[in-house]
């Protein structure tokens, strides 16, 4: 509720205002420094009377009211009067604003102890009743138009200084100061002082700023401590000082900025103030026109300080914006390296421990292949013994078959010996009955023992083979580790040197993340010399500005020589713009010119390249066909292989046919592999050569598409450069004829307008100057970017040429590698079964061999056999002359066959080597090789036939040697009869005489045989031997070859295989290498596209933050007015309160005086005084009348003025609002876009 009474200026117990931190009262949102606390008073009291304090006749000390300030205390007494304590405490609420935490209680009490008492007292000469003839009255406060709009009523309660709801002359409204020295005491709050809302709020902000500086000092300590570690990240610590030392001088620069423009606000103040003083003075004096022209001189040159103090502030935030951005990126560039710095040391700590562990796993690999060099040692110490074994094995078995010789030789002696009993048996005829059974019994023994040698020789030969066949397996073994062993070596060496690769990698990386960390830092060194130009700039524009201030008396004279100098100027001017406009036009001809070239060999190069291409597909198409073509020779050969694997070869002959035709048909598998490698590699070359070309070609492509693409750019910033220029040329041209008229005018309003119009266009020629400079600096840093930023587009455009180059390269080299892969497979699957083949082959060779020993010995035992039958059929011949001569013409039949067989084993043998020959110089022609393959198959099926001839002839053979050893020992029986039977009996003379003839006979003819047989023996055992010896060289010899070309090309394809493992194992670290590459090119590229599109719209936006910056002056100039108004206002109402409170006080103490006088005197006289009636005087109701009326034409003026002031405050209400929230939205955004990154 509002009381009938002018209030005092708020306190700030009242009002609650926060000058510090930017609080506000409840009603008051914009308090100014003036707002300061005024001495207060008391009104007095309506329960004493002044007739009571008369009659009680108590002097002025011991009265129960005074008007001095009251001070904290006990809350007063019935007997006392409130305001005499010292002590005196709050008697209501304390305000919601206040801070008295001690009070509290005390508080408390004595509003329960007061609550039962009335309302607020009103003093009796503000009631409505009660009209004092020697004040004047006031009207209420209710009905006055300084809160408020009398006409329209539509100032908000946030408009106006709201009327206080509390009594202001409270002792919470007017608190007490801080005595702080009164005891001595410097504590914040003392034992029995009290603390203001101000000085309480101070305390808070200097805690505040310690706890803040503290909070600094800790967060630069911990990121401080964050950053303390290796060597590396000492550097970006040094950075980070120098970045914060600069932050600190640029922040002393600033401050030194900003006092420089408080300076120049003082000096628009002043000047404000001297043209208010101005238009006072004409206001009083009302001055003729020379008067009015000064003033309008000096509102112009106010204006003109108006616009530099804004020129200043935009060029002091627009540095201020731009340090801060230019801090803030190089911060983020500085946390990013930093982090990179980080990763790049995590990953070397990582790659590092990879390493240890490889070098690890690498040693326990070594002790791996340690041991399994000592299994390998073993296992050849195991086949040494093997070795000696199979030696002694081999002598054992030579020396049984010396043995079996010396046996076969004792039989032939034993038989010899039998035959010459017999002999002399038939001579001396006795009975040998008992010799003959013991010479059978010798000769049962020898056979025996022949047999067993045999069987010995046999188990001998056994044990041989199946040493031979573990001899093989652990050669085998040890192969395969020992490729184990290679292979392992090396995948841990491809190991190592990719994870050393990736290390070198990585410091590549931190090098060049460290050299981007210089860049930046020669960066923030250029932006600091372009802040200290700038500096000097505005040093040498605030001397400018004094010197031009010292010679405005010499102005006057350099009038016409700045006019010519402007002639000259605008003359220079046109010319540069003439000579750029050449050079733009000659410049766009050359470019169109270097357009239409590079287009017409983009054309030419398409048109090769087309060309080209097509080439390469004809050949590769007749390469496929090629292969396709050897794919079908290499399928025939292996149905050949298989075919010839099925056959069982039994013979010598035979399995010398198959070897030869294998080694043939290998051999001329090889030759053609040969050629095809030889093939691929040259056509692999070609493919190389040509995408070399191609790649060239392409790299010229994108240089030259880049190259147009760079000169559309340069024509198209040319043209918009032309435009600036012919706009600025128009400007220039518009302020050269603003500034003529300026001078005609200047020279026709005299002197006062010469120095006003020569001060602007020496202003506009150094801002003119200023820009020109500034144009040209920008164009010279431009020339000097453009080089750079070129180098930077031709290192991207290639970089992206090479990684499509690298992308296509990877996938061409990926058909190719599967195609090798395929290839290889196919080789591999090849080797295999040759190597099956192979072992198949030896197989059936060695089974063949043993075949052939045993034939041999087989043959040697038949022959003896057949000696033996040709002993027992000499010895027939002596009973039947006809199966004598029946046997001798079987035995010319064998020998006679075996003669064919040996002259038909010699005609293959040479007919294979004739086919050998024919068949090494063969094509790749697919007819030839059938008719070979066809002629094979007869041969094969005629040796087939021949050897079943051969088994028939055997099978014959062993049935007629089975039937004459029947024979034979029917003869030995036939012939032990007659002698057995003739012992009874003795034979005549004639008969032994006929029997001696006959036996001599015998004798001299089984001698002649005897020395028949021998001779033949012996040739025909020399015979054999030779050809056996031939035939077994021949096969040693073509073994060991097939042999070494069978492990030459082992070795070769193995090498091949490892050669191909290798290249794909490069194939893939390169693949690998190219994919990081490109996605580190593709990162960049996308870094340097982002920092492009930011700068791009940096570029557009500079626009609109200069219409954002001149409404922003608009704005800031509207809110200077909006300030002034309400300063002006405040100023004025405090004043009219201060009098107003000063008149009061004044008439209360006079009156207060007047009456204790007439009260005195009333008392000396001893006269009661009467209630006077009081009438105002004709006089003194005109005088009201007028000063009432004076008072509302005065509001009224001021309530039109804060009318207009009030629409331009709401005006910035809203245009504030508007930028909040539009700076809430960008720090949305930027706070998603950092949530999202």
């Amino acid at each position: 509720m509002a009381h009938n009474y002018i209030d005092t200026p708020r306190t700030e117990a009242g009002n609650a205002t926060y000058l510090t931190n930017g609080l506000r009262s409840t009603t008051r949102h914009n308090l100014s420094a003036l707002d300061s606390v005024e001495n207060s008073f008391q009104s007095p009291s309506k329960d004493h009377d002044l007739l009571k304090g008369a009659g009680t006749k108590r002097s002025r000390k011991s009265s129960d009211f005074s008007l001095r300030t009251p001070r904290a205390g006990p809350a007063p007494r019935s007997s006392k009067n409130a305001l005499l304590s010292r002590r005196n405490l709050p008697t209501t609420a304390p305000q919601r604003g206040e801070f008295t935490p001690l009070m509290k209680s005390v508080t408390k009490n004595n509003l329960l102890r007061n609550a039962g008492k009335g309302g607020p007292q009103t003093p009796a000469y503000l009631r409505d009743d009660y009209r004092d003839p020697n004040t004047p009255g006031l009207p209420r406060i209710e009905g006055s138009e300084i809160y408020e709009d009398a006409s329209l009523n539509s100032i908000s309660e946030e408009d106006v200084t709201p009327i206080p709801q509390i009594m202001s002359s409270s002792p919470q409204s007017t608190p007490l100061p801080v005595l702080s020295g009164r005891n001595g005491n410097k504590e914040v709050i003392a034992d029995e002082n009290m603390m203001t809302l101000k000085e309480q709020e101070k305390v808070i902000d200097k805690l505040d700023k310690e706890n803040w500086d503290l909070k600094l000092k800790v967060h630069f300590l911990e990121k401080k401590l964050d950053q303390s570690g290796p060597e590396l990240n000492r550097i970006a610590l040094k950075e980070n000082i120098e970045l914060k030392i600069s932050g600190k001088t640029m922040e002393r620069e600033l401050y030194r900025c900003k006092k420089s423009l408080s300076r120049a606000e003082r000096k628009a103040e002043a000047c404000q103030r001297e043209l208010e003083s101005f238009q006072e003075k004409w206001k009083r004096k009302q001055v003729d026109g020379t008067l009015q022209k000064e003033l309008d001189w000096m509102r112009e040159e106010t204006k003109s300080k108006d616009m530099e103090i804004n020129e200043l502030r935009d060029e002091l935030k627009s540095i201020q914006r731009k340090e801060s951005e230019e801090l803030q990126d190089l911060r983020d560039q500085i946390s990013d390296l930093e982090y990179t710095i980080r990763e790049k040391d995590r990953l070397l700590d990582e790659r590092e421990g990879e390493i240890e562990d490889l070098k690890e796993k690498e040693q326990e690999e070594n002790s791996s292949v340690a041991e399994l060099e000592a299994e390998l040692e073993r296992a050849k110490t195991q086949v040494e013994e093997l070795k000696d074994s199979i030696e002694r094995l081999k002598s054992d078995s030579k020396e049984a078959d010396a043995a079996c010789q010396k046996a076969n030789e004792e039989k032939d002696r034993a038989v010899d010996d039998l035959r010459e009993l017999q002999d002399e048996m038939a001579n001396k005829s006795f009975n040998t009955k008992g010799l003959s059974r013991q010479l059978e019994d010798k000769a049962n023994t020898l056979e025996d023992e022949v047999t067993k040698l045999r069987r010995e020789l046999s188990i001998a030969q056994e044990e041989l083979e199946s040493k031979k066949r573990v001899e093989r397996k652990l050669e085998q073994k040890l192969h395969e580790l020992e490729q184990d062993i290679v292979l392992e070596k090396n995948k841990f060496q491809d190991k190592i040197e990719l994870v050393e690769h990736e290390r070198d990698v990585a410091r590549r990386e931190r090098d060049s993340a460290s050299s981007r960390l210089r860049d930046t830092e020669e960066e923030l060194r250029a932006r600091g010399d372009a802040k200290s130009l700038l500096q000097t700039r505005h040093d040498a524009l605030t001397s400018e500005s004094q010197g031009l201030q010292k010679d405005l008396d010499r102005a006057l004279a350099t009038v016409a020589d700045l006019e010519r100098q402007i002639a000259d100027e605008k003359q220079t001017s046109f010319e540069n713009i003439e000579e750029l406009k050449l050079r733009q036009r000659d410049e766009i001809d050359r470019l169109h010119d270097d357009i239409e070239s590079l287009q017409h060999k983009l054309e030419d190069n398409e048109a090769q390249f087309n060309i080209d291409r097509d080439k390469w597909d004809s050949m590769k198409r007749t390469l496929e066909l090629q292969k396709h073509q050897a794919e079908q020779q290499a399928n025939a050969y292996k149905r050949t292989i298989e075919r010839s694997q099925h056959t069982e070869t039994s013979l010598s002959g035979k399995e010398k046919k198959l070897q030869d035709v294998i080694d043939s048909e290998k051999q001329q598998h090889q030759q053609e592999k040969e050629l095809l490698s030889r093939q691929i590699k040259e056509l692999n070359d070609d493919i190389n050569s040509r995408r070399q070309i191609i790649e060239s070609q392409r790299k010229e492509l994108f240089s030259l598409k880049e190259e147009v693409r760079i000169v559309k750019r340069e024509t198209e910033t040319m043209k918009e450069t032309i435009r600036n220029l012919e706009d600025e040329k128009l400007v220039l041209q518009a302020d050269l004829e603003q500034e003529r008229q300026v001078a005609k005018d200047q020279r026709r309003n005299g002197v006062s307008e010469l120095e006003k119009q020569l001060q602007n266009s020496i202003r506009e020629r150094q801002a003119l100057r200023d820009r020109l400079a500034d144009a040209e600096a920008e164009l010279r840093e431009l020339q000097v970017t453009i080089p750079e930023i070129r180098a930077d587009r031709d290192e991207l455009k290639s970089e992206l040429s090479r990684i499509h180059n690298q992308v296509d390269e990877t996938y061409r080299l990926d058909q190719e590698k599967l195609d090798l892969r395929k290839a290889k497979l196919r080789l591999e699957s090849e080797l295999k079964r040759s190597k099956d083949e192979r072992e198949l082959l030896v197989e059936a060779k060695d089974a063949l061999r043993n075949e052939l020993d045993a034939e041999v010995e087989r043959a040697a035992a038949e022959e003896n056999r057949l000696s033996a039958e040709i002993d027992q059929l000499q010895d027939k011949l002596f009973i039947t002359s006809e199966k004598r001569d029946r046997e001798l013409a079987s035995a010319k039949n064998k020998a006679g066959r075996f003669e064919k067989r040996a002259k038909d084993l010699e005609a293959i043998l040479e007919q294979q080597r004739s086919d050998e020959m024919d068949v090494a110089p063969m094509t790749a022609d697919s007819s030839i090789l059938r008719h070979h393959l066809d002629e094979a198959r007869k041969k094969e099926r005629a040796a087939l036939q021949r050897e079943a001839d051969l088994k028939s002839s055997v099978r014959q053979l062993k049935i007629r040697i089975t039937d004459l050893e029947t024979e034979n020992h029917e003869l030995n029986m036939q012939k032990f009869d007659p002698v057995i039977s003739s012992n009874g009996s003795s034979p005549s003379s004639r008969f032994e005489e006929e029997n001696r003839k006959l036996r001599g006979q015998v004798l001299e003819a089984h001698q002649k045989m005897k020395e028949l047989r021998s001779k033949y023996q012996e040739l025909q055992r020399s015979a054999i031997m030779t050809e056996e010896r031939k035939d077994l060289h021949e096969l040693l010899e073509s073994a060991t070859l097939e042999a070494e070309s069978l492990s030459v090309k082992l070795s070769e394809r193995e090498a091949r295989v490892k050669e191909l493992r290798n290249h794909l194992r490069r194939i893939r670290e390169e693949r690998m290498l190219s994919r990081k590459q490109a996605d580190a090119a593709n990162n960049q590229l996308q870094a340097l596209q982002d920092k492009y599109e930011r700068a791009l719209d940096d570029m557009a936006c500079r626009t609109e933050k200069k219409g954002r910056h001149e409404k922003e002056l608009r704005g800031l100039s509207k809110e200077i007015l909006w300030l002034r108004a309400r300063l002006s206002r405040e100023e004025k109402f405090r004043k009219d309160l201060i009098w107003s409170k000063g008149i009061m006080e004044l008439g209360e103490r006079v009156r207060i005086a007047c009456n204790e006088m007439d009260l005195k005197m009333i008392a000396e006289m001893g006269v009661e005084p009467g209630m006077a009636e009081t009438k105002p005087s004709a006089r003194r109701k005109f005088r009201c009348t007028a000063l009432a009326v004076m008072a509302a034409t005065r509001m009224q003026k001021m309530a039109a003025e804060w009318r207009k002031a009030r629409k331009i405050g709401e005006g910035l209400q809203r245009a504030k609002s508007e930028v909040l929230k539009r700076r809430e939205l960008a720090r949305k955004a930027s706070a998603s876009g950092l949530a999202d990154d």
